[in-house]
């Protein structure tokens, strides 16, 4: 079924733009009768960039395929910050990250303190990503489900602009609405993305654990086969 959404002339978007997706009715969240504060008054954007540079030190570089459903996934070593070959994106721990290229992947993270391989290294990020800062010292993990949930999914999807790699803009996500009503949950949801952060890397790091001793039974095997020929 199509979707037809008229404006006047006075209420199109800066510049005039007039391409069909700038209006699609999709890219509002349906909050009318809900009590709601706007993301941007919780985060703001990090938009602090860094170019390689020895004086970076050791980096961990985060690409998009790096965030998923709410983790950060990297197993990436850390490289030198003269090698981080373009300009990244500077990222701090209890940031919350997304990616802005193709929203279906779900590429949100909470970028806990834990990060394999993160050590005392500088990290950083691929310019994809939006970086979410809280504008206090309260925790924005709760964010994380928040974007991944459904209907601001479906925001993110259909504010998608541009032909060959289309793209949501900050402005989308500043302007997202979060219900009183989850806000007033904060403290309790952050502190269990927190707490899920760390049994992540808990699993990781039992996985990791039983892959060394499958090594080490190979390491056994082949020393006993020489004994064996000897």
């Amino acid at each position: 079924m199509a979707l037809i959404n008229v404006r006047e002339r006075s209420k199109l978007a800066a510049m005039e733009v007039l391409a069909p997706e700038r209006y699609d009715p999709r890219r509002e969240l349906n909050t009318e009768s809900t009590k709601t504060v706007l993301l941007g008054d919780i985060a703001t954007l990090n938009r602090k960039v860094v170019s390689p540079s020895v004086n970076l030190g050791r980096c961990l570089v985060l690409d998009t395929s790096d965030a998923r459903e709410g983790f950060i996934i990297s197993r990436r070593r850390s490289v030198d910050g003269s090698d981080i070959g373009s300009v990244k994106k500077a990222v701090e721990q209890r940031c919350v990250i997304i990616s802005r290229l193709r929203p279906y992947l779900r590429q949100v993270a909470y970028v806990d303190s834990d990060i394999p391989n993160a050590g005392e290294c500088t990290i950083v990020c691929s310019t994809e990503f939006f970086v979410l800062r809280s504008v206090d010292e309260k925790s924005i993990a709760f964010l994380v489900p928040f974007l991944l949930s459904s209907r601001v999914q479906e925001v993110l999807a259909a504010s998608q602009e541009g032909g060959h790699h289309p793209r949501f803009a900050d402005s989308t996500l500043a302007t997202l609405r979060i219900p009183l009503s989850l806000l007033s949950r904060r403290d309790e949801d952050s502190a269990t993305v927190e707490t899920a952060a760390k049994m992540y890397r808990r699993a990781e790091a039992a996985i990791d654990g039983l892959v060394a001793e499958s090594e080490r039974a190979f390491v056994m095997a082949d020393s006993e086969h020489d004994e064996n020929y000897e």
